[in-house]
């Protein structure tokens, strides 16, 4: 009982740490997709953004939570046009290609997509592409998932960052490039990253770690929940269920203070495995959103799916690892119940949070 006026602080210092990292989508992307496809003298470049980054790259306010209207974009269209044909420029042959722009309202207010058509001074049969967005004035980590396509199908994929910024292409000798080993890695990668920027679903899995009473017990948990998101991951991705964004998002933030509730009253954990393996259902719809976020190739469908969700799997693991290693180190002290206790009460808060944001404003 000596340690129960460090409750008060450790409870604060924990909410200090979660609520700013708590956006009421938690899931904000440094990815871009680039569609690139190559007729006559036509070069179209569709760049799908999220609405976020396009409106602070031309000084429109934005917080993060409140929708863009579409009306702020269009009153804008001179200053994103001058941005965006000034970051992104085509080559065909050694020749500038001059640049038009419209705009794609559709994935309002998520995403907005910029639609440039280069036309070049004939059909170029040597095409250089020069990406400079966001590097420089936004987010130095940003990356944009790129693929080209030719009028008789032939397909390459690329992939633009910091580092990479151009591409140039011999379309005469243009192969459908990327070996499946190829891909499969780059998807892990992204499933990966995806748990690792993914802040409910570690802090999901936060809250089973410290409850945990046993190594073999989380396994079986950490298991089921596995099994459960393969399943709705996958019918999603094949389009046998088609997940409402908004009720998922809500449903996600109710899991993650139902696991609290739980560690704060010391209920459940028995039977944890059957609760986590049901709100894994839901938790693979929400990997579902992000892959559809990310626009990967659908013509490769399974190979997709699964090195996305093995990258997937590869992060929680190295979350649920590391995580248990700590805690071993911890778990005898006499302070860490307490310190379980505010944890839980913390994230109880921030998922509260997340449910009002995204069920009601």
């Amino acid at each position: 009982m000596r340690a129960s006026p460090l409750y008060v602080p450790i409870l604060l210092l924990v909410l200090a740490l979660l609520w700013p990292a708590a956006p009421s989508h938690a899931h904000k992307t440094n990815v871009t997709t680039s569609r690139i496809s190559v007729s006559g003298p036509l070069v179209r470049y569709r760049l799908r953004v999220s609405a976020h980054d396009a409106a602070v790259a031309v000084e429109i306010p934005t917080d993060l939570k409140s929708p863009i209207p579409r009306e702020r974009f269009e009153t804008a269209v001179g200053e994103l046009e001058d941005y965006f044909t000034g970051r992104m420029m085509v080559t065909g042959d050694g020749e500038a290609c001059p640049p038009s722009m419209s705009l794609n309202h559709d994935g309002l207010p998520e995403w907005l997509e910029i639609d440039l058509t280069f036309t070049c001074s004939g059909p170029p049969s040597k095409l250089r592409v020069d990406f400079l967005v966001f590097f420089h004035d936004i987010d130095p980590t940003h990356r944009s998932l790129g693929r080209l396509t030719l009028a008789d199908g032939t397909r390459r994929e690329f992939l633009f960052d910091r580092e990479t910024t151009r591409l140039d292409v011999d379309l005469a000798g243009m192969t459908s490039g990327q070996g499946a080993g190829e891909r499969l890695v780059r998807l892990i990668v992204l499933g990966a990253e995806h748990i690792a920027g993914g802040f409910d679903h570690v802090l999901f899995l936060l809250m089973l770690l410290v409850a945990a009473p046993a190594f073999g017990r989380l396994a079986l948990i950490v298991t089921a929940f596995t099994a459960a998101h393969s399943v709705t991951l996958g019918l999603a991705w094949f389009g046998v269920i088609e997940p409402p964004v908004r009720l998922v998002e809500t449903l996600i933030a109710l899991s993650i203070a139902w696991v609290a509730i739980e560690n704060l009253l010391g209920l459940g954990t028995g039977r944890r495995w059957v609760v986590v393996g049901a709100f894994g259902l839901v938790h693979g719809l929400g990997f579902y959103s992000a892959m559809s976020a990310l626009d990967l190739d659908r013509g490769s469908a399974a190979l997709t799916l699964f090195g996305f969700n093995l990258g997937v799997e590869v992060g929680q693991l190295l979350v649920v690892g590391f995580g248990f290693a700590l805690l071993l180190t911890v778990r005898a002290r006499p302070w860490y119940g307490m310190a379980v206790r505010a944890v839980s009460l913390a994230t109880l808060f921030a998922a509260g949070w997340w449910i009002a944001e995204r069920a009601i404003l």
